[in-house]
């Protein structure tokens, strides 16, 4: 019997990573009917933790802006 399986594969541009990534939960959220209110919370609350993280990260470092990860400074 064939095994069909929805599968959502995506391209982003990272310099635009706001509208990028919404779009990306919109297209998600469909496959899940009656729980989108639970996908939106728990991205919320990965997004909390993650500005903690930064937040806490700042203090200890006194820093206010991040490089991503990844990205040498040129020196």
């Amino acid at each position: 019997m064939a095994h069909i399986q929805p599968v959502v594969k995506v391209e982003l541009d990272p310099l635009n990573p706001v509208p990028e990534i919404c779009a990306v939960i919109m297209a998600v959220t469909p496959y899940h009917h009656g729980q989108e209110e639970a996908i939106l919370l728990g991205v919320k609350e990965a997004i909390e933790q993650r500005l903690a993280q930064l937040k806490k990260g700042d203090e200890v470092h006194g820093e206010s802006v991040r490089e991503p990860s990844g990205k040498q400074e040129n020196k």
